[in-house]
């Protein structure tokens, strides 16, 4: 703590700022930075105070002089400070009247965490304020200040404030990895690392016969806090007297750890032989209490029915798999040139750029770490092989196969960034079908679907005086056709994780993405160019009177370029369609003009002609002769180019109505296909993961009288 005195005033303590402080981390054997963000300082029940101890012994209230009071965060240079004061009795005073001297100058702080990150080495983390911190580093977003003691010097070096990691005698062990995984199974809450508070949690949950609502173990109203090493201190003795004080000291020291080991044991509901070996052994009471939780994690993950355990959800195991998700999506995007990944107001997972760099391997590795794997002595290539659900190296290792085919497996990391992938894909193709053909609502299975075109009403009749109205009667006709599936396969294989090949889950699903959407142009094209029969047993496009079975009168005679005169040809043809009935002239206007991409120059050009091309003889478009079809003409066509249609023919057009006026060709897909779906499964033989796209969808003209074609 940088405490700052003032004359007339208790003077202002810094209690804490994000300079990082470095300590051995027991669990991952390394030194690391530890970083408390301000941001994320929460006040334990609201108040803005916390007690000043005597070097973090709270377990008495003789060892507290007095508090930290009114504290406040200063958001420009990230400090939590507040006002020290202290309590009225002689000891305090004397404390509080070598802080004022200048004689001691550092506190410590003990600070509860409730939520982290972990930066791995070689990545780095930037917090609110702009500081860069370099892993390996555990910032904690979110934490409780609980005490700030009196010691001789502190950790942090601008406010000295942090944990004393010094203090050995109060060190708390923490829990390992596959213990954290083995609890967290059972629905451990995230952030508890603690195995004093994981004892509590257990001995509710054992209790309750569910998992209780979890308090910071200081709020409780008996309090489990790490006991002292039974080892006292050994004092240099001058005579008997001393001797025989601390093998007393020592002897109760003894008896309180057995007595607490065997406490402990008891409330787990853990058989008395297991206690006992215990409590012959040299673990401090610390260590003793993450065996009894190893203990108890293995019994209840025995006897629970893996469809009774718990799945624990927006855990730390969720956060870690959709920011490793999204940072391999961000990074496809990068492979692919795909623009938008994310929906309208969608961000990408808290942490997901400390995986866009981070290769298969390593990803991997992460996914069996926090499934409980031992992986320090294994090669990359079992690494690989195990992640993926190889089951000879399952059974070598003795894992269980459910344990990575869960919805937070490895496997479904790499089917879901595949699928993210190929579907912003298939949203980005070029696509025009959509234009002016009209998609039908999705139907629940491959029946045929059938559609009822009814006839136009009959026009109206003279009625004369005192005679009857004439009943009219309305004709049908319908057309049918059912869903088709479209599907392809690809596969990742296990050389793909070992080489870091991204185009297994970019380049290669993408370009999935964009099949799906030009086989949907295709088979909706392709019923214009296959001029296949109707239901009335007449081509699409023909050019037989519509008095005749089968006539439909909507193709030209002979081929013609695009000009006023063959346009004139097709609106008329298209206007004088009449209904079923044969005598309602239905004057169906065109809105589309469909073209190759052969003679798109021509139908640009002639559209956006504000003079007809074809008049003036040499000198073209500039007879002053008004286009219709163009700008400022009274018949207006949007031009749409679809290169599907050059594999039939480089120069037939066609022109089409909209479909709110008149059906023409329409387009259904099945329920739930509406995009493509990718579906994954593993094949042992080949060490691969399979991939299977499939879109199922159907595709039909309706009514030939929205359509025209000029052959």
């Amino acid at each position: 703590m940088r405490f700052v005195a003032a004359s007339g005033s208790p003077g202002i303590a810094v209690v804490a700022t994000e300079t990082p402080v470095e300590r051995f981390d027991d669990a991952r054997g390394c030194v690391v930075k530890e970083v408390l963000l301000m941001d994320g300082c929460v006040f334990r029940g609201g108040r803005n105070q916390i007690p000043i101890v005597d070097s973090h012994d709270d377990s008495t209230v003789r060892n507290i002089f007095g508090s930290v009071q009114n504290l406040q965060i200063n958001r420009t240079t990230g400090e939590l400070f507040g006002t020290p004061s202290f309590a009225s009795d002689g000891e305090s005073q004397v404390i509080a009247g070598r802080l004022n001297e200048g004689h001691i100058t550092d506190f410590s702080i003990t600070a509860i965490p409730i939520e982290g990150i972990f930066i791995q080495r070689g990545q780095s983390y930037t917090t609110p304020r702009g500081e860069v911190i370099d892993g390996p580093a555990q910032i904690y977003t979110s934490w409780t200040p609980h005490n700030a003691s009196i010691c001789a010097t502190g950790a942090d070096v601008n406010s000295h404030v942090r944990r004393s990691y010094s203090d050995l005698r109060r060190k708390v062990s923490r829990m390992d990895e596959a213990l954290m995984a083995q609890l967290s199974s059972l629905g451990l809450p995230e952030g508890m690392t603690d195995p004093n508070q994981a004892l509590l949690w257990m001995a509710g949950k054992l209790s309750a016969g569910k998992s209780p609502e979890v308090s910071p173990v200081e709020n409780m109203e008996k309090p489990v806090e790490p006991v002292a090493t039974p080892v006292a201190e050994v004092k240099p003795v001058e005579n008997m007297g001393d001797v025989k004080e601390e093998v007393a000291r020592a002897l109760k020291g003894a008896t309180e750890r057995r007595k607490t080991i065997q406490a402990d044991c008891k409330l787990q509901r853990l058989e008395r032989a297991f206690a006992d070996e215990l409590c012959d052994s040299d673990f401090d009471i610390n260590e003793a209490r993450v065996r009894i939780l190893r203990k108890v994690a293995t019994r209840e993950l025995e006897t629970t029915p893996s469809g009774d355990r718990v799945e624990v959800t927006g855990s730390s195991d969720d956060k870690f798999y959709n920011a490793v998700r999204d940072g391999l999506i961000m990074r496809s995007a990068r492979n692919t040139g795909i623009k938008k990944l994310f929906a309208e107001g969608e961000k990408p997972a808290e942490g997901h750029k400390d995986f866009e760099q981070l290769g298969f391997k390593r990803i991997a590795e992460q996914f069996l770490i926090r499934r409980g794997v031992n992986t320090s002595r294994m090669n990359d290539p079992d690494i690989a092989k195990l992640a993926m659900g190889n089951r000879e190296l399952m059974r070598r290792h003795r894992i269980e196969r459910d344990a990575y085919h869960t919805t937070g497996s490895f496997s479904n990391l790499l089917l879901d960034a595949a699928s993210k992938t190929l579907l912003a894909a298939y949203e980005e193709a070029p696509y025009t079908w959509n234009l002016w053909a009209r998609q039908a609502s999705s139907v629940p299975d491959f029946k045929a679907i059938n559609r009822i075109r009814f006839s136009e009403a009959p026009n109206l009749e003279i009625v004369p005086e005192r005679h009857e109205y004439p009943e009219k009667t309305m004709s049908d006709s319908r057309e049918s056709y059912s869903p088709d599936k479209y599907g392809a396969m690809f596969s990742v294989s296990w050389e793909t994780v070992i080489n870091d090949d991204m185009d297994a889950i970019s380049r290669i699903p993408a370009m999935h993405g964009n099949a799906a959407r030009r086989q949907q142009n295709r088979a909706v094209y392709s019923v214009l160019t296959a001029n296949a029969n109707m239901g009335d047993t007449g081509a699409l496009f023909n050019t037989t009177a519509v008095t005749t079975a089968g006539g439909h009168a909507n193709n030209s005679g002979a081929p013609a370029v695009i000009s006023a005169t063959t346009l004139n040809t097709a609106y008329a043809s298209m206007m004088r369609q009449t209904g079923l009935n044969s005598s309602v002239i239905l004057n169906i206007q065109p809105s589309f003009l469909i073209v190759p991409a052969s003679i798109s120059h021509t139908a640009l050009q002639f559209v956006n002609s504000i003079a007809d091309p074809g008049a003036g003889g040499s000198a073209a478009g500039n007879s002053n002769t008004l286009n219709i079809y163009g700008p400022q003409g009274m018949r207006t066509l949007k031009v749409i180019i679809e290169p599907q249609l050059d594999a039939n023919s480089a120069s037939v057009w066609y022109l089409a109505a909209d479909y709110s006026q008149v059906d023409t060709v329409e387009l259904a897909f099945l329920q739930g296909e509406e995009s493509p779906v990718l579906e994954s499964d593993w094949d042992m033989t080949k060490d691969v993961y399979i991939y299977k796209i499939r879109q199922t969808f159907g595709v039909k003209a309706i009514d030939y009288r929205g359509l025209y074609r000029n052959s």
